[in-house]
């Protein structure tokens, strides 16, 4: 058996204990409804999770990727199942009308604008395929930011926010999968990351508290309320926040918003080039800031803005110096932090 073959079998085995373990604690910690409930989430959240690991783990997202390249049929199987098995929740569903509305609103028609660009292999669409990926994740966003989708799977009792996280990501990064030429350096998790992918996120967190504490301290939208969960919730979090949270946001924003703007609109050989990545890291900033505005009471409505626009902006450096690793890692940071220390006021 060839090197590369014996280190993706035993890359996958990995991925796969890691995904059974990681669905094993979401439904012990919040079972649903019933024990079939419980059974049918474990058997979603697996599939995502391995979805999730097997397009953003170096060791094999080479391969899967060449693969959904070389027999688009698997391509297309890999986004049936993903797109559609999740309506398995629609079983335990008390409106499947409501159900099935913003299924199709929320992640049909996003899909549909995502997978456009490979359907109709014309070059002028070529040319413009930012449009239409740009226009299916802020749709993706704004179903996944304002909990429209929640209905979506309103046949589970708990972990909505969870799940759709996870979904959204899944489908997002497949979806974008066979689009993106340099996908699998731009979106890779390094099993052993470089000292610049570690110290650039930590660089960035210092600059963060330096300039976000005071502001929020002082305008009462941040409480400082340290708290110790145990040791247990303490790596929960972490990883929960980094798969819920970092992943979807900056998958959205920084993976495919500003990486497209950064790509697409300008040639890197124009001389206005290495001033527009920084008009792209701004705009892609803007989008992330405004997806917060119903995140918190509307008395610090535009203060979070502010915080999560200043937050965009360390977040895009480090995507442009790390990758998505690095700007992950960094969001993970921050809302870990704030989970731990503060409150919103």
């Amino acid at each position: 058996m060839e090197p590369e073959n014996k280190k993706f079998i035993f890359c996958s085995f990995f991925i796969v204990l890691i995904s059974l373990i990681l669905t094993l604690t979401v439904v012990l910690v919040e079972p649903q409804g019933t024990p079939v409930q419980s059974v049918v989430f474990a058997i979603l959240i697996f599939i995502l999770a391995c979805v999730i690991f097997y397009l953003l783990v170096p060791l094999t997202n080479i391969k899967i990727i060449e693969l959904l390249n070389s027999k688009k049929c698997y391509y297309w199987g890999l986004v049936s199942l993903v797109v559609f098995l999740p309506l398995l929740s629609l079983i335990f569903s008390q409106d499947v009308v409501s159900s099935l509305y913003s299924y199709l609103l929320w992640y049909i028609l996003p899909t549909s604008l995502m997978v456009l660009p490979v359907i109709i292999r014309h070059h002028y669409i070529k040319r413009i395929d930012f449009i239409f990926h740009i226009s299916a994740v802020v749709i993706f966003a704004i179903g996944f930011d304002n909990r429209y989708t929640y209905e979506v799977i309103n046949g589970f009792d708990e972990m909505k926010y969870e799940f759709n996280a996870l979904w959204m990501s899944a489908l997002i990064l497949l979806l974008f999968s066979i689009q993106l030429e340099e996908f699998t350096e731009k979106f890779n998790w390094k099993i052993t990351p470089t000292l610049k992918k570690l110290f650039i996120p930590f660089i960035g967190l210092i600059i963060l508290c330096v300039i976000v504490i005071p502001i929020g301290l002082t305008t009462d939208f941040l409480v400082w309320s340290p708290e110790w969960p145990g040791f247990g919730m303490f790596v929960v979090s972490f990883i929960g926040i980094w798969l819920t949270i970092a992943l979807p946001e900056e998958t959205i924003a920084r993976g495919i918003i500003q990486h497209q703007l950064t790509e697409k609109i300008v040639k890197k050989e124009s001389k206005i080039y290495p001033y527009w990545r920084w008009v792209a890291v701004v705009l892609a900033s803007i989008a992330f800031a405004v997806t917060h505005w119903n995140n918190t009471s509307s008395e610090f409505v535009w203060v979070y803005i502010l915080l999560a626009a200043i937050a965009g902006v360390i977040y895009g450096v480090c995507w442009i110096f790390g990758g998505l690793f690095s700007a992950m890692l960094l969001h993970t940071l921050v809302d870990w932090i704030w989970a731990l220390l503060l409150k919103a006021g």
